[in-house]
């Protein structure tokens, strides 16, 4: 089975990008970047809208697509969407519906202090290499 699931790379104005801890499943206590499954007929970018709005109360831009990622778990092949965002309003705060236990404001030089999810920690080492940054 295939599951399609977009994530947020999110960037607050001044360098820094929205982390989450995840807060259930096989991957509780993991680090990730926020997001979740692209629904029936929802592009890469309505579905981060709609989910990071739903999970943490936040209005966003979806701005591009950064990458595309793979990886199976328990038999499960999970492509994973990482979609650059911004967020509408600066001054917004993060009203969380419980997908998270906690989220963090960080910079890809402070990463190693987190435990990613395996997919996010592959994100990370690609988004290092290339250099993404806030436009």
């Amino acid at each position: 089975m295939n599951i399609q699931v977009a994530a947020a790379l999110i960037f607050d104005g001044q360098g820094n990008f929205l982390i989450a801890q995840r807060s259930r499943g096989k991957l509780a206590g993991k680090w990730e970047f926020p997001g979740g499954k692209i629904e029936e007929g929802e592009t890469e970018k309505e579905a981060i809208v709609r989910e990071i709005n739903e999970e943490l109360g936040l209005s966003i831009s979806a701005e591009k697509i950064v990458g595309v990622f793979s990886r199976t778990y328990a038999e499960q092949e999970v492509e994973l969407t990482l979609v650059q965002c911004s967020l509408c309003d600066l001054s917004q705060e993060i009203i969380s519906d419980g997908s998270h236990l906690q989220h963090t404001w960080t910079q890809f030089h402070h990463c190693q202090d987190f435990d990613f999810a395996p997919i996010d920690r592959e994100m990370l080492d690609v988004l290092q290499k290339t250099h993404v940054q806030e436009k």
